[in-house]
Parts: C-alpha cells; structure tokens; sequence
C-alpha cells in the first residue's frame, strides 16, 4: 500500500522508535503530525483535547506509541500513571478515530504492545497488565472491524535501545541476558507492518518461543524466571537502600 500522502497521527513520535519511523514515514510521503510531550504537555493530561483534535481531524493512520514503564516491586508502583499512558490513552485515542474511519471505510490503527503482555516478568506488574489489556483490546476491536475496511496492526517489540531501558532497567537486562533490538530496526519492522498491513508483528525468535511456552506451560516460565526475580530484587534493593 502506497502511504503517498496519507495524514499519519503518532503519540510518541519523538522516542527511540518513533522518531526513526517518522522519517520513513515522510520518506514515503505521509503526512506525519506528531504529538510531542515536550511542545505539547503530558499527553495522558491532555487526551481529552487530543481525542477533540482527533474526532474534527481524523487521520488515515493512528499509531499509538507513547509508553512509560516502572521496574519496581508492586506495591510502590503507580498503576494508575501506568495505565493510564499505556492503555486508557490508546484506546481514547482509537474511540476518536473511529467514527469518521466507519463512515470513510477506511484507515489504520496501529498499536504498540510489549513482549512483557506475554511474557510477564517480575517487577513490571503495571507496565505487563497495561500492555496485556492493550493486546486484547488491540485483538478485540479488530475483529469487532472485521466487516471494514479498517485494520489494527499490533506491534510486540522485545527490549529495544532506548530510554526506557536505561537505569534499573538496563542493570536488569544486562544481568539476565536479556536481548536488545535497535530502534532504527523497530522502526522498519512497524514501517512494513504498516505498508502491509499486517495482523501483528513480533520480534525476537526466542522471546516468541517463550510466548508460546508461557501459554500453555506457564508453570515452566515461572521456574525459569526465579533468576531474573532474585536478579531485580538484589538491584532494587540496592537502589532503595
């Protein structure tokens, strides 16, 4: 599909992902319009101006990709900051699409999951429960779309270079092997989803391996994730002393 003058909307247009997909978006002459937290506000404090925006100027393209997460025990996590930007502003923004989508028959919605909705690990109870509701809602509305013209496209990056795995993430990750992909890499695996669109696009073989295993023997994954608990839990409390 040719994206030669579409009108694109993307939250999180300015991160390690987004920005490089903005510029293949432009590339092939999209039209991108990005929200940018540091210009415009806490996008979660504004959605409901963005959702206005949204329902007078509805793009072709919606792609949700603002995202924070918090590596913490459960208990001194805010969950609901964590949903709120990971889940609830999403499908805000998917509301406001929808409905001049419907009456044109056509658009795109894509959405930015995390392999930590399949594979949950220790520590990132809010980040994983709010991408696991964004999986579902993401599977849900495209099959309740099924008789349009509209997609959902469902990205599921594994750790990816950027900010959000510095600090306690990064030691973590670096303690238990935990693979990276490069942002730049991200960025043309949404790019082609998109031109494609495609149902979902996962990355990394070994993380979609355990996906798999963590469906149907979920028992194995918690045994093999006792390392990374006791990994985080060492760090953590080296933090919080």
């Amino acid at each position: 599909m040719s994206l030669k003058g579409k009108s694109v909307f993307i939250t999180g247009g300015t991160g390690g992902i987004g920005a490089p997909l903005v510029v293949l978006l432009r590339e092939a002459g999209a039209i991108v319009k990005v929200y940018d937290h540091h210009k415009d506000g806490d996008l979660a404090d504004n959605i409901d101006q963005v959702c206005e925006t949204l329902l007078r100027d509805t793009p072709d393209i919606l792609i949700n990709m603002a995202g924070i997460n918090d590596i913490n025990y459960a208990e001194d996590q805010n969950y609901e900051r964590l949903h709120r930007l990971n889940l609830l502003v999403p499908m805000r923004a998917c509301q406001a699409v929808l409905p001049a989508m419907k009456v044109r028959n056509s658009g795109q919605i894509i959405t930015i999951g995390s392999m930590s909705a399949l594979i949950p690990l220790p520590h990132l109870t809010g980040y994983a429960s709010a991408k696991a509701g964004l999986n579902a809602f993401s599977d849900s509305l495209r099959r309740e779309l099924g008789g349009t013209n509209i997609s959902v496209t469902h990205i599921i990056p594994r750790a990816v270079r950027t900010a959000m795995n510095r600090g306690t993430a990064a030691e973590i990750n670096e303690r238990t092997n935990v693979h990276y992909d490069d942002p730049a890499d991200v960025a043309a695996g949404i790019f082609k989803a998109i031109v494609k669109r495609k149902r979902e696009v996962r990355f990394g073989w070994p993380e979609r391996f355990f996906a798999f295993l963590n469906g149907i023997f979920p028992s194995l994954i918690d045994q093999g994730l006792q390392k990374n608990r006791k990994i985080g839990e060492e760090i953590l409390n080296e933090h919080n002393s």
